[in-house]
């Protein structure tokens, strides 16, 4: 199919509706669920219409478009925090999940041929005290949000949650006021995903570590103490031990989180970051380099560059030794710092960085190794940032549905097309105007020579609000119980 003929197809699919910013599942829930309190209403308006329409988008059947959207009711929109504006209300926490500081990001898989997209969400609970001296590191919600999930839903088990929240933060509340009182950077720590799955819905954690000490993000052996805590020595942690202890690309990566399954039996999976935005460098961590053999590898190498060349408007014939984050000229939204210079790793000072290669991490490639028990290598998942890129949603679009066509995967391109139109409509833009809705795109390599593919969606309630005139309560002045926070979030697709 074509790129006009998806289009065509999108708009078929559009007329077919009632209405562009509504479906089926939202009207009838819209009917019956009652009012709460303001900020519960708002985000449930807000994000729960973007909810609705991914899911029927992704062809879930209608009991099960209720189900997830209820879901979300129940467990999403009450914890999310103060709305734009704040009700009058103070707001002490940014969250760091979008930049204006929404708390939410959706995301799609894409199927192999014949399956059908699953959706979930991303939030970082935020509760009352998010922010003071009371909840310095904005966790109260997410413990009390977990909780009751596994107080609810079987099979919800949260041992690796309480483990890593036990081993990878400071404790001490006015250790962490004072902290942040002298400037140090104190952001987003934990965040929840649900994933709307055909046998039911399942959790996971992502856990970005603080620790004071550490203003640069703490070292990889502090992640693996913590990790040794509770899963034991495995061929994959091992082999990523070696790969980040002797090779070049290795040794540049920068640890940012951990995420977990909330269910018994979880996996780990550990997020990097990679200043470097060069395919060859991409090339060395999927592989490991060189450890990651398969006969379909480079079938899957060539397809994933081109992509990457496609999204971007790279050349054809782009080196793979230039860094695309340099040569488009890359920068995150975030306007983070750079991390510290690295304590020395040799006897003689040497930190073996080549420092003539770009350094500004926070426009690099994100990564995540999966380590966990059964596997002899971590499978390993790269996602393109494309928010630093300052590329248009609508020429995004149809460069990557085009190659999802390439490479027979076109059933829902014209549904994906959809989906970008619909949301753009509930922002107020068309698709032609619309910049940063599609967020990042990730992709793992798999063994039988399929990629895995996932696309991740904004939602930007507070750059909407400003941008209609409302004042930004984010920006209020400090007080000393509740000092402004400063930003550090190494990005990443969950």
């Amino acid at each position: 199919m074509s790129v006009t003929n998806i289009a065509n197809g999108a708009s078929k699919l559009l007329n077919a509706r009632n209405g562009i910013n509504t479906t089926e599942a939202w009207r009838t829930l819209s009917q019956y669920l009652p009012n709460r309190d303001a900020d519960s209403d708002f985000w449930w308006r807000y994000c729960g219409l973007h909810l609705a329409i991914l899911l029927e988008e992704a062809d879930y059947p209608l009991h099960k478009q209720l189900d997830a959207l209820v879901f979300f009711y129940h467990w999403g929109a009450p914890f999310m925090g103060p709305t734009p504006g704040g009700n009058g209300k103070i707001i002490n926490w940014k969250s760091l999940v979008q930049p204006d500081g929404t708390p939410i990001e959706y995301s799609w898989k894409w199927p192999q041929a014949g399956g059908k997209p699953e959706v979930r969400y991303d939030l970082e609970p935020i509760g009352k005290d998010a922010g003071t001296e009371w909840d310095p590191l904005c966790q109260a919600a997410a413990k009390e949000l977990m909780g009751r999930l596994a107080a609810t839903i079987p099979n919800v088990d949260n041992t690796w949650f309480h483990h890593f929240m036990s081993t990878l933060f400071e404790h001490d509340s006015k250790k962490l006021a004072l902290a942040a009182a002298s400037g140090e950077h104190i952001s987003s720590t934990v965040l929840m995903a649900a994933e709307f799955l055909p046998k039911g819905v399942a959790f996971k954690t992502y856990i970005q570590p603080r620790l004071l000490g550490y203003p640069g993000g703490l070292p990889s052996s502090v992640y693996e103490a913590s990790i040794a805590g509770i899963e034991p020595e495995t061929p994959a942690r091992n082999a990523l031990r070696d790969f980040l202890a002797n090779s070049y690309e290795g040794q540049r990566m920068v640890p940012f989180s951990v995420g977990i399954d909330n269910r018994p039996g979880s996996r780990l999976k550990w997020y990097f970051s990679s200043a470097h935005t060069s395919f060859a460098s991409v090339r060395a961590i999927l592989t490991l380099d060189g450890r990651v053999k398969n006969p379909h590898l480079e079938r899957q190498l060539a397809d994933l560059y081109d992509l990457i060349k496609t999204v971007l408007g790279l050349p054809d014939d782009f080196p793979e030794t230039e860094h695309a984050g340099v040569f488009l000229g890359a920068k995150s939204p975030y306007n983070l710092p750079a991390p510290p210079p690295r304590p020395p790793t040799d006897a003689n000072g040497s930190n073996n960085v080549d420092d003539t290669t770009p350094t500004n991490f926070q426009a690099g490639f994100p990564y995540y190794f999966d380590v966990a028990p059964g596997q002899d290598l971590p499978g390993v998942k790269w996602s393109l940032p494309l928010r630093n890129y300052d590329r248009d949603d609508l020429s995004v679009a149809k460069a990557f549905t085009a190659w999802m066509e390439k490479l027979g995967r076109g059933e829902y391109c014209g549904r994906y097309m959809s989906l970008l139109t619909r949301l753009a409509h509930t922002h107020g833009v068309t698709l032609e105007e619309s910049k940063g809705l599609q967020e990042f795109f990730s992709v793992m390599l798999k063994p039988d020579g399929e990629l895995d593919v996932s696309t991740y969606y904004a939602a930007n309630a507070f750059e909407e609000y400003n941008l209609k005139g409302g004042h930004d309560q984010q920006e209020s002045p400090a007080s000393p119980a509740s000092p402004r926070r400063g930003l550090l979030r190494l990005e990443g697709s969950y």
